[in-house]
């Protein structure tokens, strides 16, 4: 096979070494310039972490006469520590390939140089940008993008060009693969775990869908009882049902969690195939999987950043992907099953599905497939139809008439979907404004900057996506850094029917580079899939490093932070915050003790999890339900009332202000067992 080294005659070592120095010097100056801002710094990792990176990077932290922090990292530190990288890895990969040392220096050095190039752009770009958004939220990823590009220079000798032998098995590269994918859906569990004994995972929108199993078995309905009626009044989402035979068996919300886990790791088989299906290469499909399990914004699915830690939507990723290769293979009865389930998880995957469907069509006909292209426009059309049909017609039905509730996320757009409409009709411009505005950069880099623009190599592909992206570009929760909050993408769960047509689109975008540019960008462009794939994983690495709340996240191993191990994870009660976190667990247990499981209970969040088997679970919160009477915080057939003084947004800290008991002799406080953690009430018995 003819490598990109043993075919390089476009640039000699000469030029190279220029552009390889200047580069790598332009690069470490911009890098150090960074690095010694505390505005961005905090926007990549915590400051504990910050402190320990620039002492592995030669840094100095001082403190300043007037109590602050100055920052100083050395150009020199971090050039002579990129040396170093660069000597160590054309060393290892002259060893491996048994090729010139001389030739792996001239390729590493001219796409450090590249990089280096493109760190400098960004770095005078931001200098003459002055909006928030973009320093608070547009530079990170991309700074985090260009290390993941100094990464894939450093590794490319040894991880870009294994040897030809392992391209005629598969055997390696998906061993690894589900070693990787085993240790993922494993950690993601125990994570989940965590937060459910440490009574920090909420009910509504979480574990509420473990109640509706329970509900279901019970002969309650599919339902609970945040408000009146049926589920379906709020989404068609029932994928959640197919746990139904597992959780008769494990009646417990882990169950979920442990489903949920699966479902993500999994989606990286169907992306294995994929790639493995268009480039032959099993390397490069292993190391495009691997990049989904990296992949940030997927974690956010997972444990969200306000520890929402499960939603139905994600069961029904894998089903998309299967779908999408199913049909590409004309495995159409499979492809169909799929396109159900994916369709089961939630009403607007059709606003995913259909278009996703259209463009296989579309690249079908394209291509002279007519059986793939009836199918995908026969999937297309049925997905388009289901959607308006549920938004429209069978929500609205459970609702007693009303418009869906998400209608409200778009603020002055409109509050339902006739007035969406409208809006759009008679008002395109500010339509137009929501859509190209700086946060929906933001999204598209966010989404992207991760893959290494990889995926745009393929827009129709990424097409797919357009009417899911468009809609989240439009949502108005959250104004982002100018408001001083985050945006609800990638943090939330917003954005999850996305992500399967990015990384088709990355498949699709990997596959296509598999032709040498001319020049110089020959040496640099990446002209292989598994050369390809291997950038992929780096920059989702890099980004994660700064994205991701989870184990692949520097934030995540901090001590200050309050989305650490520490803090929601594995408290070792060494401060306050974590002795009453600890405290807080082991006293939940005892008021489940106390409250019969016949009772109808209310709860405030959280220990409401706890509480979901009793006869009837109500939220206590002061958000105005229609289960309770009006001006009522609770029905009128509640028996128990649990309070948690503990929780974040806990309200009441102590019995005095307790509504129930001070405006009423309805209830009785019942003694305290829980150092007043917990404040349990019991209605008065009537004679």
């Amino acid at each position: 096979m003819r490598t990109q080294i043993e075919n390089m005659q476009s640039a000699s070592f000469p030029q190279a070494l220029l552009i390889g120095g200047l580069g790598a010097f332009g690069g470490a100056f911009c890098f150090a310039d960074w690095l010694s801002s505390p505005m961005i710094a905090q926007q990549l990792w915590p400051a504990d972490v910050h402190q320990t990176i620039l002492t592995w990077l030669g840094g100095t932290v001082n403190r300043a006469v007037g109590g602050g922090i100055v920052v100083e990292v050395s150009t020199l530190s971090l050039l002579l520590r990129l040396v170093v990288l660069l000597l160590l890895s054309v060393g290892i990969g002259g060893f491996v390939r048994c090729s010139s040392r001389r030739e792996l220096l001239l390729s590493v050095l001219l796409k450090l140089g590249a990089g280096g190039i493109a760190v400098v752009i960004v770095w005078g770009l931001h200098l003459f940008v002055f909006e928030s958004m973009v320093r608070g939220m547009l530079l990170p990823p991309l700074i985090m993008m260009l290390a993941g590009w100094w990464l894939y220079s450093l590794t490319s000798p040894f991880v870009c060009e294994l040897p030809d032998r392992e391209r005629t098995s598969s055997r390696w590269p998906l061993t690894v693969l589900l070693v990787a994918m085993t240790g993922w859906i494993a950690a993601s569990f125990w994570l989940n775990q965590r937060l459910y004994v440490n009574l920090l995972i909420p009910h509504g929108d979480s574990a509420m869908y473990e109640e509706h199993l329970w509900n279901v078995w019970h002969g309650k309905g599919f339902r609970s009882y945040l408000d009146q009626g049926l589920f379906l009044g709020e989404h068609i989402q029932v994928i959640h049902l197919l746990l139904l035979p597992l959780h008769m068996i494990w009646p417990s919300h882990l169950l979920l969690e442990l489903a949920e886990s699966v479902a993500l790791g999994s989606c990286a088989v169907p992306l294995f195939l994929m790639v493995h299906r268009r480039t032959g290469d099993p390397w490069a499909a292993c190391l495009v999987a691997i990049s989904w399990l990296l992949f940030f914004p997927m974690h956010f699915l997972d444990i969200a950043v306000d520890q929402k830690s499960f939603r139905p939507v994600s069961l029904g990723l894998p089903f998309v992907l299967w779908m999408i290769h199913c049909a590409e293979t004309q495995r159409f009865r499979v492809a169909w099953l799929m396109l159900l389930l994916a369709l089961s998880a939630k009403e607007d995957m059709a606003l995913m599905v259909a278009p996703v469907a259209i463009m296989l069509g579309w690249q079908a006909r394209r291509d002279g497939n007519p059986s793939v292209m009836r199918w995908g426009w026969a999937a297309g059309l049925l997905s388009a139809i289901w959607l308006v049909l549920a938004v429209l017609v069978v929500i609205p039905a459970f609702r007693s008439g009303d418009v869906v509730h998400y209608s409200r996320y778009f603020g002055d757009l409109g509050s339902s979907p006739g007035e969406l409409i409208k809006t759009a009709l008679t008002s395109p411009g500010r339509v137009l404004s929501q859509l190209v505005s700086l946060r929906t950069l933001f999204y598209v880099t966010v989404f992207l900057a991760p893959v290494s623009f990889i995926a745009v190599r393929r827009p129709l592909t990424l097409l797919g996506g357009v009417l899911t992206f468009s809609m989240l570009a439009l949502i108005q929760l959250g104004g982002g850094a100018e408001s001083g909050e985050l945006p609800p993408i990638p943090y939330h769960h917003f954005h999850g029917p996305l992500l399967p047509v990015v990384f088709w689109a990355v498949a699709a975008g990997v596959a296509a580079c598999d032709q040498r540019w001319s020049g110089l960008a020959g040496e640099v462009i990446p002209h292989s899939p598994r050369m390809a794939a291997s950038l992929v994983l780096c920059c989702c690495l890099s980004t994660g490093l700064a994205g991701s709340l989870l184990p692949a996240g520097a934030g995540f191993w901090s001590a200050t932070s309050p989305f650490g191990r520490h803090a929601l994870y594995f408290p070792r009660g060494e401060v306050a915050a974590e002795q009453k976190m600890i405290e807080r667990s082991e006293m939940a247990e005892r008021v489940v003790t106390r409250i019969p499981m016949t009772a109808r209970v209310a709860s405030t969040d959280f220990i409401h999890t706890r509480l979901t088997h009793w006869e009837r679970s109500y939220d206590y919160s002061g958000y105005r339900r229609v289960v309770n009477e009006e001006g009522h915080r609770v029905p009128a057939d509640c028996e128990y009332i649990v309070i948690d003084t503990g929780h974040r947004y806990s309200e009441i800290r102590s019995a005095d202000e307790i509504p129930e008991l001070t405006e009423s002799n309805d209830w009785e406080l019942l003694p305290d067992e829980t150092n007043g953690i917990f404040l349990i009430l019991r209605r008065r018995q009537t004679e």
